[in-house]
């Protein structure tokens, strides 16, 4: 009777520890469910490359009318939202701006807004105590601090239908000040985080990923399998691959990929079954700008792995209608 109930006690220990909390860290202490039509809405909003002159001066009205053409869900920035010191009024000011509209809002850093007198770490300090935005307190000694989860819940159940991952593709190597990308232990916490998930829910849920700088990847995926949208210029990825699309194949829970970046492309193409996508570069004339300024948007269906998304344009107008996987089942 000894083999069976040690038995008994290993799995009993391997469904506890599948089934554990996550860190309080690991995900924002915010509720999100699909509405009643079994729908949620994120707009992705990058590159805002906000000064507080001239430069910029159209961005704070542009924002505002992105908003409130689309009423999402969720706001999601990709990084580079400052683009001129001091680095942490001119944060306060520009999610001041999008707080005010009354969505919730989460922020990742970019290469640049670390260079405006304020580090990457006293960014991710300083998202969670900003009105409005739902980045929760960064773990501290962590390769992966400014990562976080964002589920989305069934309507009427805590189920978790998606999850929104927004991660910190960091800024600069220190030896060449090529791009940095993602470190190998934020590669091993999204893999940690996909498969607790999948223990906890029973199955793989539809999951996104939002971070700055693109994957080596997408030009692959653009030479393979474009979708639609442009690309204007050639793609600024990390210096080193360190795995992190393997480890979205091998997990086989991400259907999409949303980067910023690189200001002339707002491209969607597939690879190995996850669509890699663009934002919309949404910044003012502090920088580079071959597109109309605008945002992304994404939608999920309760149900459905994949999303619908399309571009916001700051005229109003809309362009890149696309769903993906093409083929529904």
């Amino acid at each position: 009777m000894r083999r069976p109930t040690l038995l008994l006690v290993a799995l009993a220990a391997a469904l506890l520890a599948a089934c554990r909390p996550q860190h309080p860290a690991d995900r924002t202490q915010q509720t999100f469910r699909f509405d009643e039509r079994g729908e949620f809405t994120v707009m992705q909003l990058t590159d805002l490359h906000y000064t507080g002159d001239e430069l910029s001066a159209h961005v704070p009205g542009m924002l505002v009318q992105l908003i409130r053409l689309e009423r999402p869900d969720l706001i999601v920035v990709t990084g580079d939202l400052i683009y001129r010191r001091p680095g942490e009024r001119l944060m306060r000011e520009i999610c001041g701006i999008i707080a005010a509209e009354g969505i919730p809002y989460a922020v990742t850093p970019g290469n640049h807004d670390a260079e405006q007198g304020i580090t990457q770490q006293e960014l991710h300090a300083l998202f969670p105590a900003l009105p409005g935005c739902v980045n929760p307190q960064p773990r501290t000694g962590e390769a992966a601090a400014g990562d976080f989860v964002i589920p989305v819940l069934a309507r009427g159940s805590d189920r978790e239908e998606a999850r929104l991952y927004v991660m910190d593709s960091n800024d600069y190597n220190a030896d060449d000040r090529s791009y940095k990308g993602f470190e190998p232990e934020q590669v091993a916490w999204y893999r940690r985080q996909s498969a607790e998930a999948e223990a906890r829910n029973g199955r793989k849920t539809n999951a996104l990923l939002f971070f700055h700088v693109p994957l080596p990847e997408y030009a692959e995926a653009y030479a393979e399998a474009p979708l639609a949208g442009y690309r204007l210029e050639r793609e600024c990825p990390p210096r080193d691959n360190v795995g992190m699309f393997r480890a979205l194949v091998e997990c086989g829970e991400a259907t999409g990929v949303f980067a910023g970046h690189d200001h002339s492309n707002d491209y969607v193409a597939e690879k190995e079954g996850i669509a890699l996508c663009y934002g919309r570069y949404s910044g003012g004339y502090g920088e580079y700008q071959e597109l109309l300024s605008g945002a992304r948007m994404i939608r999920l269906r309760e149900g459905r792995r994949g999303f619908d998304t399309w571009v916001r344009l700051a005229n109003g107008r809309t362009s890149g209608e696309t769903t993906y996987p093409t083929q529904q089942p």
